[in-house]
Parts: C-alpha cells; structure tokens; sequence
C-alpha cells in the first residue's frame, strides 16, 4: 500500500499529526511546530489558523494550544458508550475498596484505550498514560487480558499491525513467549503486568466479555510498593475478577 492510499486526504493526515504534536508538546510555537512535523511553518501555519477558527486550537501570543472542545468531542462519543455505562459504577466502587487506580480498557486499531479512570493517583517514577491514551496490548496487564480471549488469527493480526516492541526491559517481546503468557492468563482469567509497560508500576487485570467476544478489561494499578506480593496476586485479583464478573452482568442487563 502507498502512502497516498493509506492518506487519501493527505491535508487531514497534516491536520492530525499537528494535533498529536501539540498533545504531545503542549503549547507550541509555529517554528518548533513545523520542526516536529517536518513541514512548512507556512503550512502549520494555515492548519493552525483552521483549527482555530473551528474552535479546536486556542492561540495564546505566540503559541497555540488544544482547546478544551478535544474532551467535549471525546465524552460525548464515551457516553454512547454500554460498556462504558455498566462498567463506571463498578470501576468507581472497586477503585474505593482496592484504594488505587482503577480503570477500563477497551480496544481500537490492535491498541489498548485508556476509557475510564477512578482512584487517586500513586508516587511513582513514571506517568499512567492519559484517559484516551492508546498502548501496546503486549506490554499492558489489561491488553493482555483482552489478547487471551482473541482467537490466535486475531492475535495473530494485531502483531502483524504493530509488532512487539519494548517499553521497558521487562516487556515480552517474542511471540512465543506472549503465547506462553496468554495461555496461562486464559487458565486463571487474570493478566500481571510486573514493570513491563512502566519500569515502577505493577498492576492486574481481568477481562471483560460480551457472548462470543472481549469488549474490555478492568485494571488496577499502583506502584510497586504499592502493589506486591499477597496484595496483588490475591487480594486486588480477587477484587478485580469480581467487578469484571458485575459488569459481564450488567452488560447483559442493558
């Protein structure tokens, strides 16, 4: 496939690619704009200027901004969300009980998306990507929950897609070794991350299952003094099989 069929519109894969730049970058010049996207700064320019007349980009001096109307677009499509509306309440009173971060993943293009988030945050190292952030499902306890309930065809596409690559020096990185792994997450329906996405971040997860398919997965998070031993293996695993187990019910309900 050539770049021109793969970006029909080559203007919108412009457009976006200045968004991810000032998601990433925060409140940017033109220049250091047209430097991170390899373009024009004429061209930003005028990508820029659009995005603020729609409203989507806020022009502060000399920098620009995303404005606020990103999350009300992002809601608004969560809230069309079943999942999403049987999950929260179990997620927020699972983030209570457990005491930690605690959150429902789902998945779109072969990535795990952060959907939903309770719970305070914890001390540590590293940063949990944002609600709306995407990641590897291999080097996340929650995507490799969603991964052991796909058929190996499935599996087989989504690291044909993106690969395995590493996030940490723990993250697994062959495929027969994720195969190993998913195999034995199937056996006792819950998945480990040890480190694998976040050097000081553990967590565990169940998935979440509609008849016949994953639609998600709950996760607990917290650092790894947090998050160790008895607490994780049995404590916040028991709690995490039972909230998916609330929603699995739930979802039938609606």
């Amino acid at each position: 496939m050539t770049t021109n069929e793969a970006y029909p519109v080559s203007s919108v894969r412009t457009t976006f690619r200045i968004v991810e730049a000032l998601a990433e970058r925060g409140p940017s010049g033109v220049t250091e704009l047209a430097r991170e996207v390899e373009l024009s700064k004429s061209s930003v320019h005028k990508h820029l200027t659009t995005l603020e007349s729609l409203n989507y980009v806020v022009k502060e001096e000399s920098t620009y901004r995303l404005g606020l109307r990103f999350l009300g677009v992002g809601n608004r499509v969560r809230e069309r969300s079943e999942l999403y509306h049987a999950a929260k309440p179990a997620i927020d009173n699972l983030a209570k009980t457990a005491g930690a971060v605690t959150n429902l993943m789902v998945v779109e293009h072969g990535f795990g998306v952060y959907a939903y988030r309770a719970g305070e945050t914890f001390d540590s190292d590293d940063r949990l990507p944002v609600v709306g952030g995407q990641v590897h499902l291999h080097a996340t306890a929650g995507g490799k929950a969603i991964l052991s309930q796909l058929s190996d065809e499935e599996i087989e596409r989504i690291i044909d897609l993106h690969g395995l690559p590493s996030s940490t020096e723990k993250t697994i990185t062959e495929k027969r070794a994720l195969q190993r792994e998913l195999r034995s997450i199937q056996d006792r329906g819950l998945a480990f991350e040890r480190g694998e996405h976040m050097p000081s971040v553990q967590c565990v997860a169940a998935p979440v299952t509609a008849p016949g398919h994953p639609v998600g997965a709950i996760t607990v998070s917290g650092s790894i003094e947090q998050m160790s031993g008895k607490k994780l293996e049995e404590d916040l695993a028991g709690l995490v099989v039972s909230t998916s187990n609330a929603i699995e019910v739930a979802l039938l309900q609606r």
